[in-house]
């Protein structure tokens, strides 16, 4: 009797032992797998930065939009995260998440849908924040305020304004339009809504930039108001 209780309590500890072992064994699989999942995110993240700027886009604020209604509001908008992107040196396959994250209300309902779409090959990919303004042009910006804005563009001149005032308009137009003359094609577009006056001159030489046209102008008018006071 004597021996089998002993058997028994032997039996008892070789199972306590095992349990144990069973555990131990399993913590150290679990630790195992915690070091190698540290270590496979460690050697990523070292290998994304070797290739990314090191840029932290949690101080990326831009501001949101709604889906207004009114096609200046979303120029605005665009205009602004587009300056943003500029500044903090986004890269181009940040630039959609990133947007996207700041779409409220209808905007959201409405790239949600779209998102769907594309899913549904019923529209083209959105890839680049080139793509994604052509497609928020296509809804916010109806056609009849983008010939509204052609038809300004056409009629732009100087006039009483200043050299400065006049390029500040041709700019704001061109960017609501999302038009991208080369530098070429900007300058004889400017110079043509120049004063006859400051054309004169200005044609006179070559430039190699849009902005040394601008200063040039300005320069122009200075040197007339200067004449017209002495004269």
């Amino acid at each position: 009797m004597e021996v089998k209780k002993r058997l028994v309590h032997k039996d008892e500890k070789l199972s306590q032992f095992a349990q144990r072992f069973q555990r131990l064994e399993e913590a150290h699989a679990r630790q195992s797998q915690e070091e190698e999942e540290e270590w496979r995110l460690t050697k990523f993240d070292a290998r994304h930065h070797q290739h990314q700027p090191q840029y932290c886009f949690n101080f990326v604020k831009l501001p949101s939009f709604s889906g207004s209604n009114d096609p200046s509001l979303y120029l605005e908008w665009e205009a602004k995260v587009e300056h943003l992107f500029h500044v903090y040196k986004v890269t181009e396959d940040q630039k959609v998440r990133l947007a996207s994250l700041v779409f409220l209300d209808y905007a959201n309902q409405w790239w949600q849908q779209t998102v769907l779409d594309i899913g549904l090959n019923k529209r083209p990919t959105v890839v680049s924040w080139y793509d994604l303004k052509a497609c928020m042009h296509a809804r916010f910006v109806p056609p009849p305020y983008r010939k509204e804005l052609l038809l300004k563009l056409q009629r732009l001149h100087q006039g009483p304004r200043t050299v400065d005032e006049y390029f500040k308009d041709l700019e704001t137009t061109l960017t609501k339009i999302n038009m991208h003359d080369n530098e070429e094609s900007k300058i004889a577009r400017f110079v043509s809504g120049l004063r006859r006056e400051i054309q004169d001159i200005i044609e006179l030489y070559e430039y190699s930039s849009l902005e040394k046209v601008v200063h040039q102008g300005g320069i122009t008018t200075f040197e007339e108001n200067n004449i017209k006071k002495y004269s």
